[in-house]
């Protein structure tokens, strides 16, 4: 946090790095992720313009051109795919004739290849940089780097040997497991955190009405937007599972199946859902695979499930162990947008049924391999699994990781570790 107060961001040196080299930077992410924040201390003596003011978003619709062209640099477009199709190719024209690195910053909270009416992608012109909810660091204002992080460093040398030590050779973690269900329900959005909880439940089912309504109406022109939020239930319910369309419209018997498939994804345009492609040796077996969702955020995924910090301190509740995984793959997901190492977040599942949680697959192609338990021990079939997958794939398998909510690391075999989840932000 600075003197201002305003919490620094983690992707702050990306996003920079893209002004630098694109004409055009996209800072695309959910609402209330920090994307206007952000942008405006990057700004740097620009001009800064909200399409969430109806006058503006007007004037944008009505003369884009003249909308954008003769603006101090950078432009600053908060909200941009509200000006349709015809912005993006007015903003196309301007930085096709000025060529200058950093011209325009434009934030979405839809992302905007995926949006039905904008037709241009900006290829050859535009870098996106995705925002998401604070990270545990963030919210903390730690100064460690984060497990994912410190795990890619590229200046570190004998990744296998020296890392794997490093991490035997780390304190034991003072988190407890109710701060881990307080965190995991309390999720990443920055207004969120300072509510308590029935006032945080109370924000994020608004948040969620409120994404519903406004951005994924305007891009889509559908009419039943009641039923949004009650896929968005159904899809919490599912979190850390994979994603099977047939199973989400027989529950909530809601128009077609190809209906229920398109509401899916506009859950996911608006970044409340993830969706983790399937890991393979082989990329065809990969595409046939089907991928694991995630609720975006395990805050919101609580509020819609009902789950408090006592209910999932239960060991008997059955959305314990998904809730903690989604949990862990936001964290990882975070992280990995930090470091732009170009590592990719998956997960495995063969015809056997044996399951890898969250499978890192690095830049060079090797893997770390990711176990999550909500159980104080770290042995057993989670260990066996990564055992498994270390003999099968061979020299591929940098590390496999056990996070679970017990005080201190312990090796659990060659390549193989238990840590604390804590250790996610806290290395």
């Amino acid at each position: 946090m600075d003197d201002s107060g305003i919490v620094s961001r983690r992707i702050e040196p990306v996003l920079r790095s893209y002004l630098r080299t694109f004409r055009i930077t996209a800072l695309l992410g959910p609402r209330q992720s920090g994307k206007m924040t952000l942008a405006k201390q990057l700004a740097n003596g620009g001009v800064f313009l909200s399409l969430d003011n109806p006058d503006m978003a007007q004037a944008a619709l009505d003369d884009p051109m003249g909308f954008v062209r003769d603006r101090r640099r950078p432009t600053v477009i908060d909200e941009v795919q509200r000006g349709g199709d015809d912005l993006v190719r007015a903003i196309k024209l301007v930085v096709d004739d000025e060529r200058t690195p950093g011209s325009f910053l434009l934030t979405g909270s839809t992302n905007l290849l995926t949006v039905p009416d904008l037709s241009e992608s900006l290829a050859g012109r535009m870098g996106i940089v995705e925002l998401a909810p604070f990270s545990e660091a963030e919210a903390m204002g730690a100064d460690s780097p984060g497990l994912m992080a410190w795990l890619i460093d590229r200046e570190s040398k004998g990744f296998m040997a020296t890392r794997f030590e490093e991490l035997m050779a780390q304190q034991h973690s003072p988190v407890s497991r109710r701060e881990h269900t307080e965190r995991i329900c309390s999720g990443g959005y920055p207004e969120a955190q300072l509510l308590g909880a029935v006032e945080r439940g109370v924000f994020l089912r608004s948040l969620l009405t409120t994404i519903v309504s406004r951005d994924v109406r305007e891009f889509s022109g559908a009419r039943r937007m009641v039923e949004l939020p009650r896929i968005a239930e159904a899809l919490a319910a599912r979190t850390a599972g994979e994603l099977v369309i047939e199973d989400v419209h027989r529950d909530t018997a809601f128009g077609s199946s190809q209906t229920t498939a398109d509401y899916i994804g506009y859950l996911e345009m608006v970044y409340l859902t993830v969706l983790l492609p399937a890991w393979s040796t082989s990329a065809a077996t990969r595409v046939k695979r089907r991928s694991k969702l995630h609720m975006a955020d395990s805050g919101l995924a609580a509020t819609l499930l009902c789950v408090t910090p006592d209910s999932l301190s239960d060991p008997a509740e059955a959305l314990r162990g998904p809730l903690y995984e989604t949990f862990v793959a936001n964290e990882i997901r975070k992280q990995l947008s930090f470091g732009g190492s170009g590592a990719t977040l998956h997960h495995f599942r063969d015809r056997r049924q044996r399951e890898v949680d969250l499978i890192v697959r690095l830049a060079n192609g090797n893997l770390i391999c990711i176990e999550v338990t909500a159980a104080m021990r770290a042995h057993g079939r989670k260990a066996e699994t990564l055992g498994w997958l270390r003999d099968t794939v061979g020299d591929r398998f940098e590390l496999g990781i056990v996070l679970y909510t017990g005080e201190q690391p312990l090796r659990l075999g060659p390549r193989i570790v238990a840590v604390p989840i804590s250790y996610l932000w806290q290395m």
